[in-house]
């Protein structure tokens, strides 16, 4: 017994539906993963310091000051603090510092003290 041709093409609309629904639900749920936060994730990221606050301090920087502050930036983002303390440190005994940028090291190392202070220890490898 053969079906009629109306519940073939009924079958088709149903499995047709179906998979058109399969492909709005993915394309709304990869959508919704792809909205903009309005976080600003750069304090997440370095514990609470304000990096953009520290890097306008430095509109110019010469080309050691350049390098010294990509090692601050790199160890606070990556929490290498001991790598950023040094180069904090570094960048504080250069005499060519104007007072807002030297206001700006000295607030970054004591937020970046106190980070490290109430950082939790490390797990054993």
């Amino acid at each position: 017994m053969a079906s009629p041709p109306e519940s073939g093409s009924l079958f088709m609309k149903m499995i047709t539906t179906k998979r058109l629904s399969a492909v709005l639900v993915a394309g709304l749920l990869a959508l919704a993963g792809c909205g903009k936060s309005d976080k600003n994730t750069s304090h997440v990221a370095t514990g609470g310091l304000d990096l953009a606050k520290f890097t306008q301090a430095f509109p110019a920087p010469t080309v050691e000051q350049q390098a010294t502050l990509a090692k601050v930036t790199s160890g606070i983002r990556y929490r290498i603090y001991p790598d950023a303390m040094a180069a904090l440190e570094k960048l504080a005994a250069d005499p060519s510092l104007t007072d807002p940028q030297k206001k700006a090291v000295d607030d970054l190392t004591k937020g970046l003290s106190q980070v490290m202070t109430n950082a939790p220890a490390e797990p054993p490898q």
